[in-house]
């Protein structure tokens, strides 16, 4: 059967030399079928391959539809022009730089108001150019789940590019490519981003897209250094080469990538999606911890949960000698060592006197939970 603009690969197509040349779920187009022709390629597999006389939208349909909801293309252009949309955009970049940033999961390095600062500098610099403001509108417009997550991936990205002493103009390129990195998001149909619900294969594979969408639309902009724009691409690959689109190894994939990589997934694991809630801090934790040098280069793992914070100052907490006590002290401390105040022995009995317990130097202790007020 001859390709048509329109078909949708079920399996990647790989070159001679093992790389992926089209990951599952392209949409065929005329370049893309040109292209496979040009380079001998006999056979691919399609998601759909037989749909009768039906037309190439419809094609369309049937990939962007499901039984509970059907999607429907941006109009991107449309968005853009928003200019009450641009200005929240932007409104919203600046309050964030000014709030508590994750004060509740997250130490900021030292000098804190260093960084603080030149954070603060660096996000407005970047909402500051019109192109640039025009894609956070389009961003917020999408999602305003998106929208945040996208700043808490920049924050957590420059904690760990801070910490790799990155100078300014890296930690810039670093923060753009991590604003950005899921811009491709809103290129796909309208409220996908929002479904409730698992996804289908074919979702799946339309969702993966997002990263060359992203990259495309970054690439051209004179405004986004190249080595950000290929974060939109290369954040979902994966240390042992488990990721997309291009299934990269180890040190072949940016460090950039990692970074936003890494930020991206602790963002997500820790924050409310529309189809489940936040995992628990410590079940993000141990997620890092094994995914070192399996998803994540293991130097960059550690050096992010430095500034990590399981259990913030005053939460109250069960200890596994079945004491409760209350987090005093948690700077410069690593993750599940703070220092607690006892005021509750086990057995329930009140202690007489509130004391401190350095969980540093009691191993044998650890904590086991939050506990009830």
């Amino acid at each position: 059967m001859e390709l048509e603009r329109g078909d949708v690969l079920a399996k990647s197509v790989h070159g001679n030399n093992g790389i992926v040349m089209l990951e599952a779920g392209t949409v065929l187009t005329e370049h893309y079928i040109n292209r496979l022709k040009a380079l001998n390629i006999k056979v691919v597999h399609l998601m759909i391959p037989t749909i009768g006389p039906s037309t190439e939208e419809a094609k369309r349909n049937l990939l962007f539809s499901s039984s509970s909801l059907s999607f429907h293309r941006p109009d991107i252009n449309q968005m853009k022009n928003d200019e009450r949309a641009r200005e929240e955009a932007v409104k919203l970049v600046s309050e964030y730089v000014e709030k508590g940033l994750m004060s509740d999961r997250i130490a900021l390095p030292f000098p804190e108001g260093n960084f603080r600062q030149q954070f603060r500098d660096i996000l407005l610099e970047i909402s500051s150019q019109p192109a640039l403001a025009e894609e956070l509108g389009v961003m917020m417009l999408t999602d305003r789940v998106l929208f945040e997550h996208a700043l808490n991936v920049t924050l957590c990205s420059s904690i760990i590019g801070t910490a790799q002493k990155y100078d300014s103009a890296k930690l810039y390129e670093l923060s753009v490519g991590a604003l950005f990195s899921d811009i491709g998001m809103t290129r796909l149909p309208m409220d996908f981003t929002k479904v409730n619900r698992e996804l289908s294969e074919a979702e799946l594979a339309l969702m993966r897209q997002h990263t060359s969408e992203g990259y495309r639309v970054l690439k051209t902009m004179k405004e986004v250094p190249p080595t950000s724009a290929q974060c939109a691409l290369l954040h979902h690959e994966r240390y042992r080469g488990s990721g997309y689109p291009l299934g990269m190894k180890n040190d072949s994939i940016p460090e950039y990538a990692q970074i936003v990589g890494l930020a991206d997934v602790y963002n997500a694991l820790g924050s409310p999606r529309h189809h489940r809630n936040a995992y628990d801090p410590g079940e993000a934790i141990e997620y890092l911890f094994a995914a070192g040098n399996y998803e994540f280069e293991w130097e960059l793992i550690k050096s992010f949960l430095n500034h990590v914070i399981i259990y913030p100052v005053s939460t109250m907490v069960k200890l596994s000698s079945g004491q409760v006590a209350v987090v005093m002290e948690t700077a410069g401390r690593p993750i599940q060592r703070p220092l607690v105040q006892v005021f509750c022995e086990a057995g329930g009995k009140v202690a007489k006197t509130p004391y401190m317990l350095d969980l540093q130097q009691h191993p044998n202790v650890v904590i086991v939970g939050k506990a009830d007020k």
